[in-house]
């Protein structure tokens, strides 16, 4: 007889329980604090942060449930990458997806012309964060002494343009297929100045010796693939394989450690949850 599994609903209504077994579980394999000991109620699992285990839990009751689970067996882990998070400019992880927008008269105050800087780029007027562009600068250093030669061809891209991008897709496939290839405009993670597309842009870049680096490498300087293979259900859009945001270096562990290497729920947290975890932080 088949077992019938439970429905999406029922299984976040369990999320607290499962929360709970995990800390338990982390608790008998003495995982459950920075020294190894047992993450007891009330005392805090990180000595930066005034939270015991139980009160982690909320914060994840609108992601899939295994990642609450999973936060809560390495519970001082977790809260060590936090509060690394926390010292990050926050307007880097400003969360830009098909439900959060951003107003059409955003547009960062420290753009900076890449054509000024030892990047390939594709057009002169690509411009892109000051704020990220020392890791830029740094990843497209490291690629080229392995060879490879990073070619920016799209960063910031003002709301006025994204609709002209947006609108230019809706008469070439459709309004339903476009949605998939294009944000509408305000809805475009280009908008924040911290995004580069590389290369071709299109689905002739995947398996290139350029994508093939920095699929392996990105990461390492602080750039999320924003729209994964096989994730479209959670991002919105079809894969992208040139698409990279910047969100630090911390933050990207946090995301390939604890939210299955998606940076849409890494986002989402961080948008219901930063304001929590800061609050919760212990100064000093």
């Amino acid at each position: 007889m088949t077992k019938k599994l439970p429905s999406p609903t029922r299984t976040r209504q369990l999320l607290p329980a499962l929360i709970i077994a995990a800390a338990t579980l982390a608790a008998s394999c003495g995982g459950g604090s920075p020294s190894g000991g047992s993450p007891e109620k009330g005392k805090p699992v990180h000595p930066a942060f005034r939270l015991d285990a139980s009160e982690l839990s909320p914060l994840f009751r609108d992601l899939p449930p295994e990642i609450g689970a999973s936060v809560l067996l390495r519970p001082g882990e977790f809260l060590a990458l936090a509060a690394e998070v926390l010292e990050l400019p926050q307007d880097l992880l400003i969360l830009v997806d098909k439900k959060n927008a951003l107003p059409d008269s955003y547009e960062p105050g420290d753009l900076r012309y890449l054509r000024d800087f030892p990047v390939a780029v594709s057009r002169r007027d690509l411009r892109f964060r000051e704020a990220a562009l020392p890791a830029l600068l740094a990843m497209a250093g490291a690629a080229r002494s392995d060879g490879v030669e990073l070619l920016a061809s799209s960063a910031y891209r003002s709301y006025t343009y994204q609709k002209t991008v947006h609108d230019r897709i809706v008469r070439e496939m459709g309004q339903e297929a476009a949605d998939r290839e294009s944000a509408r405009p305000g809805h475009s993670q280009h908008q924040l100045g911290t995004v580069i597309d590389f290369g071709s842009i299109s689905d002739d870049f995947t398996g290139t010796p350029m994508q093939r680096w920095l699929q392996a490498r990105a990461g390492d300087f602080g750039f999320s693939l924003s729209f994964p293979q096989g994730r479209e259900a959670v991002t919105g859009y079809r894969h992208e394989s040139w698409h990279f945001r910047y969100i630090g270096p911390a933050a990207v562990r946090m995301e390939k450690e604890f939210f299955q290497g998606v940076q849409q729920w890494f986002l989402e947290f961080w948008a219901a949850a930063g304001p929590a975890l800061r609050a919760a932080r212990i100064p000093g």
